[in-house]
């Protein structure tokens, strides 16, 4: 019995007919299925290589901790503006680029410019207790990458390369101080609204006064709570000549050394502290005097991320040749014994031009005294109108209170207009010849409230509530005028009602003690 023919497993079904044909369908499929295979091949290939540039690529490599150590090797932060146009300009919406470890990071569409989160979680201007501040760095947000739009309809999807622009070095900051004066200089970073401004300027005097260096001083800058974009020169509130005269600190403000509407971009490196410019970003207000003042500024991390004075200056020591030395945040330095008040804080006074447009307020609303003769003077003097001022702090700062201190500790954070009152009535019948409240001292109140029902209660009380909408402060004395004219009411107070939690109460209070010898009664 003949063996049946078996068919080849690789012809296809269909084939029939001649040999030749058979053989010649046997070719091509064996052609189709290599080309299949080698395409196969080449797929693989390609997804391996594919997969190997995306685990080992920059998009992915592992970014160290940004933050000061002992170890040897640091990250560097650079607060990048835009370098390509010199010409100055207060919007703070555009261009701040943070570089880390060689990779820029931003937002898409709106890369470089603040985000709304960066802007208010901000430490409080006025808080002893600071609410929680959200400052941490995450370079991985947005999945670190840059947003690519679809081309608009009818455009080739081509990628074509930009020329780059040529952009020249920029120059050091230290470079544009006169280099044959041999004065050696220090500056910080401004930090938060005015009242923490004040004390990171008064720290900063204690850094200089220790290295033996003249402090650099920042002009008040507008921070996240006003976002005005403005700055203005501490000389304008405070006599910085007399206070030099007083103490022997040396201090020079920002504006005599650089015009701020004229001059180009310079870079500036800043020695991380307190942890500001490391585990920390610098906030709103440093930045807005970054850009107002045309500086790029790289972050350094000291050997040691201190917080303590004595810590942080004896590792500055070791610059002692450089002709200048920036810091990144003086508002958290721990001074021993909070001396700073006492060696510099109580010696900055008033300038006239502010004294006086209190004065002239106070002429014009109350009664003046009669002239008395002063026996030591053998003259007649005026006597100072007597009054109370309270310092309500309302607003923005309700929300703190309730977090921290609701209940019985309220009243010291955030006491109703009623719980005032009462304290007013005890400090009237205390100050009144009677003992009664039917010769009363007139109450002005500093207060950020807006609430016409708030204000009307002020008004039912007597009480006379500083509008410097009305008063024009702004448009004489500037836009921090209102707070430095609240100050003079403060300080110069026959009684002063403050908020015991509310550091703008306390630099009243202490001046209170230190220029008239008073206490404050504090909520």
């Amino acid at each position: 019995m003949a063996s049946p023919k078996l068919r080849p497993a690789l012809l296809p079904r269909y084939s029939s007919g001649t040999g030749t044909n058979t053989a010649a369908a046997a070719r091509r499929y064996t052609q189709r299925q290599l080309i299949i295979l080698i395409s196969f091949v080449l797929l693989i290939t390609s997804g391996t290589m594919l997969i190997f540039h995306v685990v080992t690529g920059p998009m992915s490599s592992s970014k160290k901790a940004v933050g000061c150590s002992t170890d040897a090797e640091f990250s560097i932060i650079r607060w990048r503006q835009p370098i390509r146009s010199t010409e100055h300009t207060n919007d703070l919406s555009s261009g701040v680029k943070l570089e880390m470890e060689g990779n820029v990071y931003s937002n898409g569409r709106d890369a470089g410019r603040l985000s709304n989160n960066e802007m208010n979680n901000q430490s409080s201007n006025d808080n002893t207790h600071e609410p929680p501040s959200n400052q941490g760095t995450n370079p991985d947000s947005n999945n670190g990458s840059l947003e690519k739009l679809a081309p608009e309809e009818g455009e080739d999807d081509i990628e074509v390369p930009e020329e780059e622009e040529e952009v020249e070095p920029l120059v050091p900051f230290h470079e544009t101080l006169d280099q044959d004066d041999g004065v050696k200089y220090v500056t910080y970073l401004p930090y938060a609204g005015i009242t923490n401004q004040f004390y990171g300027m008064l720290r900063g005097m204690e850094v200089a006064k220790a290295l033996g260096r003249t402090l650099i001083i920042p002009p008040i800058t507008a921070s996240s709570h006003d976002k005005s974009k403005q700055n203005q020169p501490w000389s304008k509130f405070l006599d910085l000549e007399r206070f030099q005269e007083l103490t022997g600190a040396k201090v020079i403000e920002f504006h005599k050394l650089r015009d701020a509407e004229q001059t180009k971009y310079n870079e500036m490196e800043c020695k991380i502290t307190c942890g500001f410019g490391s585990k920390r970003t610098i906030d709103f207000t440093a930045k807005g005097f970054l850009k107002q003042w045309s500086l790029n500024v790289t972050l350094t991390p000291l050997s040691i991320d201190a917080n303590k004075l004595d810590t942080i200056t004896r590792i500055l020591g070791a610059y002692r040749d450089d002709k200048f030395i920036c810091i990144s945040n003086t508002y958290k330095i721990s001074v021993a014994d909070k001396s700073e008040w006492d060696r510099f804080g109580q010696h900055l006074h008033f300038t006239k031009e502010l004294e006086d447009f209190v004065q002239n307020f106070l002429d014009t609303h109350l009664v003046k005294p009669e002239p008395v003769y002063d026996p030591k003077s053998r003259q007649e003097i005026v006597p100072t109108q007597k009054y109370i001022a309270i310092h309500i702090r309302r607003g923005d700062f309700a929300q703190y209170c309730r977090d921290n201190f609701a209940g019985p500790k309220m009243v010291h954070c955030f006491p109703t207009t009623e719980e005032i009152a009462q304290r007013v009535d005890k400090i009237q019948s205390k100050y009144s010849s009677t003992g009664s409240l039917t010769n009363v001292m007139p109450v002005f109140v500093a207060t950020n409230e807006r609430r016409p029902e708030e204000l009307k209660k002020f008004a039912d009380l007597g009480w006379t509530y500083l509008d410097h909408d009305q008063m024009g402060t702004a448009e004489k004395l500037g836009v921090f005028g209102p707070m430095m004219v609240d100050q003079v009411f403060m300080a110069h107070a026959q009684a002063l009602i403050g908020i015991q939690m509310s550091t703008f109460s306390r630099v009243g209070a202490l001046r209170q003690r230190d220029w008239h010898n008073r206490q404050v009664e504090y909520m």
